[in-house]
Order: structure tokens, then sequence, then C-alpha cells
């Protein structure tokens, strides 16, 4: 179980890596357009399209890998004085009839969304910016999976906790780490 959890903590550590490599790029896109604007009087509604899909797939490639990370928005009122072991109870209950259904449903209904893009050769509406809109659009099923593999490896290795396994966590607060 800890292995299978180690190979989808990776799978999130390099969509993350890829992510801020995105990061590098769209640093660059946004000083060539402002220096472009600013002294050069270009611009153009594409690379303004291309800034935002590139911030939006930063975004989401990051998800899984937040996951891992316990980086994600979590409402702690009552959590905060649960035992460990309910803790980790309740990590594993929410993934599986709450966050796994909702994922495999964005899985679902995203790809749907993506294909029609492809199907249809969808482009900006302007006509001025970006065509292929469709490889942005693909992005919403490639986070949804990134974040079902982020949740599945944290159960993975909180399933391993309460059965007595040290591997990779010991207690609530370590399964985030490896």
């Amino acid at each position: 179980m800890l292995g299978l959890a180690a190979v989808f903590d990776r799978i999130c550590l390099y969509a993350a890596r890829g992510a801020g490599l995105l990061l590098l790029v769209l640093t660059a896109v946004i000083i060539y357009d402002v220096l472009g604007r600013r002294f050069f009087n270009t611009g153009s509604v594409a690379l303004q399209e291309l800034q935002w899909h590139l911030h939006g797939a930063i975004t989401v490639l990051g998800f899984g890998y937040a996951y891992t990370r316990n980086a994600h928005v979590r409402i702690d009122i009552f959590h905060q004085n649960f035992s460990d072991r309910l803790k980790l109870r309740l990590e594993i209950a929410g993934i599986a009839l709450l966050l796994t259904p909702f994922l495999l449903a964005v899985v679902w209904f995203g790809y749907d969304f993506a294909m029609r893009s492809f199907q249809r050769g969808e482009g900006s509406s302007g006509g001025l910016g970006l065509d292929h809109r469709w490889i942005i659009k693909s992005a919403v099923p490639l986070s949804a999976i990134l974040a079902l593999l982020g949740a599945w490896s944290v159960a993975l290795r909180a399933i391993a906790t309460l059965r007595g396994r040290r591997g990779s966590a010991f207690s609530e607060d370590d399964l985030w780490r490896s």
C-alpha cells in the first residue's frame, strides 16, 4: 500500500514541478507582453489569453500535490479536538464517500467538456485569441485525476497507519509528509 501511495505522490510531485516550469514560461510571457505594450506599442489578445491559460494550468496541476502536503482548505473547528485515529478514519471516509465520487464526476464531465471543444475546433470567441481551446479545457479532467491520486495516496497512508504500519505515516499530522 505504501509503495502505491509513493507512486501516486511522485506523479503529483512531477505535475507540480511541471507547474513550476510553466510559472517560468508565464513570467516570460508577461514580461514580453508588458515590454511590448510599453515600449513597442504591441500587444495581442492571444498573449493575454495565453497568460490566463498558463495561470489556469499552473493552478490545477498543483491540486494533487497540494493534497499530499495538506495544503488544501480544511475546516478544523471540531477536527482539532479529535484523536489521531478518529482523524484518520474521517480522512479515509471523506476521501472514499465525498471526494472520490465528486472528482470522478469531474473527470467524466470534464473529459466530455474537452472532447466537445476538440470536435468543434473551438477557439477564442473574439477570433483574435488562441485556437485549440480544448487544450486548456483538458486541464479540468487532468486536475481531477491528479487530485484523486493525491487523495488516494493520503488514504492509503492513513489505512497503513491505522493498521500499525510504520512506513511513512505515524499520526494524522504525518500523513502529508513524504
